[in-house]
């Protein structure tokens, strides 16, 4: 298994992907859609070596699914990403020359040449550069060479000004022949509606956890044991998967462990003193952290209610915390508790895309939170 064999990770997604290369019905705009660390950019880099290959291969699939051989000339430069019909956008801190941008996008590119499932660090403010949407328009605006398909990578497209985005749209909607253009966003809803209307939703799912097991074996010599509880609290990430390997996962100072000492404190603790928690462990800057800490407490809400309506350890997700979720899932009796978290989980994950200020936003959650908990006693 290549770190490009998307089949693995996303069969939907490529099923519909390779369908419509066989059918000769490649939309000419694509919106992936999900959760960073699912595949957005192997999946897109894997549609360019289809378009591409010399001769695209039947997977051993039921389906017969083609994907790319891998190692003709066009599949190596796409991997390689030094394909001149392989064109991304990437979103970037602020830089004040075009040289420091053009160093911080190959150090960008180098790093998914080492690792495309990793995720896009959402410490700093990024933005996609409207000078490098300007360039592919520019590029796309010329005949594409003999023989090539060329594909155009938005990459976290919500990262665009709506403004920037709104002067593409006539690409966006009617690209060039012989091109593709391909967006991706974690939350789709955050494009211009004009955008999302002109593309073609492809959803990215969790990946399967044996899949991400695996991977993590064979691409940094876990064992099983480590592997698989990686696997397992990973939600379907695997690159959150791949993060949590050096991060000192089982520390008490780790991003996880905080994140699940805040989500007890937030069953067990009164609001006052969660609000306190909040202030002294969390970095306030780090809009990353903040996310990931939500998503951790979206998936132990689904944890603490599946485990109070069955009664199962082992429909787990993060099974490390298994001890304390079989206590924490009598707040969880009522299922209405976990659909209105859940709910208001969802809305501060989008309002933290918008940059809001990340400390009052999580405490003005936490309060809603404590109020859905309440009412239910």
């Amino acid at each position: 298994m290549t770190p490009f064999d998307i089949t693995q990770f996303q069969p939907k997604a490529w099923t519909i992907l390779s369908r419509a290369y066989a059918a000769d019905r490649v939309a000419g705009t694509y919106l992936f859609h999900g959760r960073d660390g699912f595949g957005h950019w192997p999946l897109a880099v894997a549609l360019a070596a289809l378009l591409n290959c010399d001769k695209p291969v039947r997977s051993d699939l039921p389906d017969g699914e083609l994907r790319p051989c891998g190692t003709c000339r066009h599949c190596r430069a796409i991997y390689n990403l030094n394909f001149q019909g392989l064109l991304v956008a990437l979103p970037l801190p602020p830089v004040k020359t075009s040289d420091d941008a053009i160093e911080i996008t190959n150090e960008i590119l180098a790093n998914r040449r080492r690792e495309p499932f990793c995720r896009l660090s959402a410490t700093a403010t990024t933005n996609i550069p409207i000078a490098a949407a300007r360039e592919i328009k520019r590029s796309l605006s010329r005949k594409a060479p003999d023989g090539i398909t060329r594909l155009a990578l938005f990459d976290r497209m919500e990262k665009m000004r709506a403004d920037s985005a709104d002067a593409l749209l006539k690409m966006i909607e009617e690209p060039p022949s012989d091109t593709v253009i391909v967006l991706t966003a974690e939350r789709p809803e955050s494009l211009l509606p004009t955008i999302q209307s002109r593309a073609q939703r492809i959803r990215l799912e969790r990946i399967r956890p044996d899949a991400i097991e695996q991977y993590l074996i064979q691409n940094y010599d876990l064992s099983e044991k480590r592997a698989r509880l990686l696997a397992r609290i990973s939600d379907g990430s695997l690159g959150q998967a791949i993060e949590l390997i050096d991060s000192g996962e089982e520390s008490d100072t780790s991003r996880r462990a905080v994140g699940f000492m805040l989500f007890k404190a937030l069953l067990t603790e009164d609001a006052p003193s969660v609000v306190a928690h909040l202030a002294e462990l969390l970095n306030p800057r780090d809009r990353g952290e903040a996310e990931d800490i939500l998503r951790l407490w979206q998936s132990l809400i689904r944890d603490c209610s599946r485990f109070a309506q069955v009664g199962e350890e082992q429909e787990l997700t993060n099974i490390d915390f298994a001890a304390d979720l079989k206590r924490l899932s009598t707040h969880f009796v009522d299922s209405r508790v976990a659909a209105a978290m859940s709910a208001r989980i969802k809305i501060s994950l989008a309002d933290l895309g918008l940059n809001v200020h990340i400390l009052g936003s999580l405490t003005a959650l936490v309060l809603r939170l404590k109020a859905s908990v309440e009412a239910a006693r």
